[in-house]
């Protein structure tokens, strides 16, 4: 299989049936789920393996395997959900489910170059993410790819014992040019 997207420490490419369990032990997982909307209902492989044709055949969805480059590792998903074509704008999902590798800056190489394809490939205007409060990681890997807080949704998830906020970034694709001037990080 070729490469989709390729970065400087991992590439992109489509998942392939193989990754099917891979991707459902993360799902799996409660530490690689933690601030996701999972774990309500049991994921079982045959609905990991049914969300996999699903995506296969979505105009609206594109999602990709994001494997380490020094080994051909497999380590997380990346998306862009929910595209509207009319209006030009999606949202981007990321987990990287090797936990050995969080915190080395993977998902933010990812985030700008997952950008860098909405605006320059897929020609949208604007790109947006969604996460809990309490996911300060996440949060930081996109507002240092340029995502600008828009909004906050108040107590919008049941997170363990309490409500959480929900926050909304976004980033448009002529901020995205002006940042993509000043620096050339990935």
């Amino acid at each position: 299989m070729s490469n989709f997207i390729e970065g400087k420490r991992v590439y992109l490419r489509p998942f392939e049936e193989e990754d099917i369990i891979t991707w459902f032990d993360w799902f799996n997982d409660p530490e690689v789920t933690l601030y996701m909307n999972k774990g309500v209902f049991p994921n079982t492989k045959q609905l990991q393996e049914e969300y996999f044709k699903k995506l296969l055949t979505s105009k609206n969805d594109v999602q990709l395997a994001i494997v380490l480059k020094e080994n051909d590792t497999l380590i997380g998903a990346v998306g862009i959900h929910k595209i509207d074509w009319i209006h030009r704008n999606s949202g981007i999902s990321i987990m990287i489910g090797d936990k050995t590798l969080w915190g080395k800056g993977l998902a933010e190489e990812t985030i700008a170059f997952i950008v860098r394809h909405a605006f320059t490939k897929m020609n949208l205007h604007k790109v947006t993410a969604g996460m809990m409060a309490e996911n300060y990681g996440s949060r930081k890997c996109f507002e240092d790819n340029g995502f600008v807080l828009e909004g906050m949704q108040k107590e919008q998830f049941f997170y363990k014992d309490r409500y959480v906020d929900v926050y909304l970034l976004g980033l448009t694709r002529k901020k995205w040019e002006e940042d993509n001037r000043r620096r050339q990080k990935y």
